[in-house]
């Protein structure tokens, strides 16, 4: 059962895979434009709220640009057969961790609180540590599960592993990151 936690890409077949993304995209998508919630690069956000198509546009915009660039490294450094769609689906399941992180922000005290600490209001912020510890511990393990989770999502889908595989998925992460803030500009 554990195993199946820590790197569920050995044993979920593509078609769950690509039903439970495209379910989570979905309600993630309404989920922002319900909270007020808008995606600006691969793994940020901001409180500038979004119409539930450019929620939608957005959120698959971020999934298939890191899939995409997953996808070149992937046929570039494997020696075997590469799929897009299988680097498509199993990214866009290792999105969920990052997709539960963002629930806190139906929490009206963490979205007040973070809007401060988006303003600079550094006093009232720290009147308010607490939440903000909670959001930044939330926010790292949420972090690290997607992180974890997409690494092996790549690993399973290319057959790219160890330190060749870390090392380029870091790599493609980076330039994912940057090329999303671009990217999300124009929806």
């Amino acid at each position: 059962m554990w195993s199946k936690f820590v790197n569920p890409f050995k044993y979920l077949p593509l078609r769950q895979a690509i039903c439970w993304g495209i379910a989570a995209l979905i309600l993630t998508s309404i989920f922002f434009w319900q909270v007020g919630l808008r995606l600006t690069s691969i793994t940020q956000l901001n409180l500038a709220g979004d119409r539930l198509w450019a929620a939608t546009a957005r959120q698959l915009i971020a999934w298939l640009l890191f899939a995409a660039i997953l996808y070149l490294v992937g046929v570039v450094a494997s020696k075997s057969k590469v799929r897009f769609v299988d680097v498509a689906a199993f990214n866009l399941f290792a999105r969920i961790p990052m997709d539960l992180g963002f629930l806190m922000f139906a929490v009206p005290s963490v979205r007040s609180v973070t809007a401060l600490a988006s303003e600079g209001n550094l006093n009232a912020v720290m009147q308010h540590i607490d939440i903000m510890t909670i959001v930044g511990l939330v926010s790292a393990i949420m972090s690290v599960w997607y992180f974890y989770w997409s690494y092996k999502a790549f690993a399973e889908a290319t057959n790219v592993k160890n330190t060749k595989g870390v090392v380029l998925f870091i790599v493609s992460f980076i330039v994912c990151y940057i090329a999303s803030a671009y990217a999300l500009l124009i929806v």
